[in-house]
């Protein structure tokens, strides 16, 4: 027997047989995180070979033909999550096996619910307001978009105080404009080193209170990224307090490679099952809060599930997880949270947004991406928690993005909401401005792709409603114009519709949007 191979421990696990008809092939995943699948929603062509497809926290499989759907999705992650695993044998679906990994047998599992149906999209739906319901999740979204500014997509690692403090008064005199921010967040620089959060580096002279009560002052939210749950190994709180950290299987802190340049280039997690831990970490957060910030964009999340051994034993990396976030909830109770990097179903209930993409940038291939990935996260839009596609982008300078991509961006926060941007007032162009002022006055809200969604083609057609009236938009991220009826968007032929984006006026029947491109339609 090889030396290499270790038995595994006996969790959880169990499996849904499916009765769907011969030859079903459609499959929608996804993973647990703001991670982009190449292709979430897919109809399978494998036949004669046993295969397997994974997703967390929910599937969906069924028959395109019949209209014969059957979801199975997590309902709760409190000590583990659920990852489904369709196994296709001699070209039928032939069952779904649930795992927990960090349910051990005997033990109570986290609710797993099944459903079926003939619409799929609206399956999902239907879980996301099942899952809503079960963990007491607010009501989301109703009010109007939320905007702002921060600086890491225009300046990234570069940044300055000046830099920020220059944007800060630019967001100040277009309070009146199109664009008008509601926060302004002082983002990765600011501190000496990840982990000494409440620290602040030399280079940033003007202390950190006074930045945000000019923020205040101006009519706007003071806002901070941090990443509350990792430390480099440079850090203060690292030297001090070095017991605080998981630990490896010799009992040394656990440490992991992060993105950032030497010397914080290693990261080790905070044990949050020690009480002098969740201590340290809702002083950090009121200290912030005393100093007048109640936005916090919590990076790194993901990082803060690192295995490894805690100092309560019965903890999973996911229980201990949440004790640090119910720790951060509480410390900061009328605070903002925006989860970035974040393990979806673990932040249920502690966070008010969420990222669900992947970071973006000024061009194509990334502005693509995260098109993408938010219209496949429809289904979570309000019901999980607000969701955040990352910046919208509209600027003309530091940019290869042409206006079609910018249109693409923009449509991310009108789906959304959510409409932060690192754009710099002080140079962006008049009908960029006009642009990106868009994102922050429309929501299109009860967003879901129209049509066909099948295999090696992703949607380009989407029906909503646009203050209570009906809706269509066109994205449109192909190498080839579309052209798209105005019934496949929900929409009444007959009836004229005024497009929003393009400023193109009022048009019938149909639409042709060019590559790369979007368009919004409004009845």
């Amino acid at each position: 027997m090889n030396s290499e191979l270790r038995p595994v421990k006996n969790f959880y696990r169990r499996e849904i047989l499916l009765d769907l008809p011969p030859g079903s092939n459609f499959m929608y995943r996804q993973c647990n995180n703001m991670g982009f699948l190449a292709e979430p929603s897919c109809t399978i062509y494998t036949a004669g070979f046993d295969t397997e497809y994974t997703s967390d926290d929910v599937i969906v499989v069924g028959d395109e033909v019949s209209n014969t759907y059957l979801l199975a999705g997590a309902v709760t992650a409190y000590r583990s999550f659920t990852f489904f695993t369709l196994i296709k044998k001699a070209a039928n679906q032939h069952k779904i096996e649930v795992r927990q990994p960090d349910i051990m047998e005997g033990e109570t599992p986290e609710e797993v619910v099944v459903l079926r149906g003939n619409d799929w999209k609206k399956l999902l739906e239907d879980y996301a307001t099942i899952v809503a319901e079960r963990n007491n999740l607010p009501k989301f979204g109703e009010g109007k978009n939320l905007t702002g500014y921060c600086t890491w997509y225009y300046y990234y690692a570069d940044v300055t105080e000046k830099d920020l403090l220059e944007n800060l008064d630019a967001m100040a005199k277009h309070r009146s404009s199109c664009y008008a921010a509601d926060v302004v967040q002082i983002d990765d620089g600011y501190q000496t080193f990840q982990g000494d959060w409440n620290d602040q580096d030399e280079t940033w002279p003007t202390p950190l209170p006074e930045i945000a009560k000019r923020m205040t002052d101006s009519g706007m939210r003071a806002g901070i990224w941090l990443m509350p749950f990792l430390a480099s190994t440079a850090s203060r709180v690292f030297r001090e307090h070095p017991d605080w950290f998981v630990k490896d299987e010799n009992g040394n802190p656990k440490v992991s490679k992060g993105w950032s340049p030497p010397p914080d280039d290693l990261w080790v997690c905070l044990d949050t099952t020690i009480p002098a831990v969740q201590e340290h970490l809702k002083n950090v957060f009121q200290t912030f809060r005393k100093w007048g910030i109640t936005y916090f964009k919590m990076d790194g999340l993901g990082f803060g599930l690192m295995d490894g051994k805690r100092s309560d034993p019965s903890a999973t990396p996911l229980s201990a997880f949440r004790l640090g976030m119910k720790a951060i909830r509480e410390a900061v109770p009328d605070s903002y949270l925006l989860g970035c990097c974040p393990p979806f179903m673990a932040c249920l209930g502690y966070i008010d947004g969420a990222r669900i993409s992947n970071d973006t940038r000024a061009c194509r291939n990334a502005i693509d991406h995260v098109t993408k990935t938010n219209f496949a996260r429809w289904w979570m839009f309000d019901k999980f928690f607000r969701c955040d596609p990352d910046v919208v982008i509209a600027r003309q300078d530091r940019s290869t993005a042409s206006i079609g991509d910018n249109r693409l961006s923009i449509m991310t926060g009108i789906m959304t909401g959510v409409s932060i941007t690192s754009d710099n007032l002080n140079t962006i162009a008049a009908d960029r401005l006009e642009l990106l002022g868009k994102s922050a006055q429309i929501r299109m809200r009860d967003f879901r792709p129209a049509g066909h969604w099948g295999t090696g083609c992703w949607p380009v057609a989407f029906s909503g409603t646009i203050d209570g009236r009906k809706a269509g938009a066109v994205l449109n991220t192909t190498n080839e114009p579309v052209t798209v009826k105005f019934e496949d968007m929900g929409l009444d032929p007959e009836q004229d519709a005024e497009e929003l984006l393009q400023d193109l006026g009022k048009r019938k029947y149909v639409i042709t949007v060019m590559p790369h491109d979007a368009a919004l339609l409004k009845q």
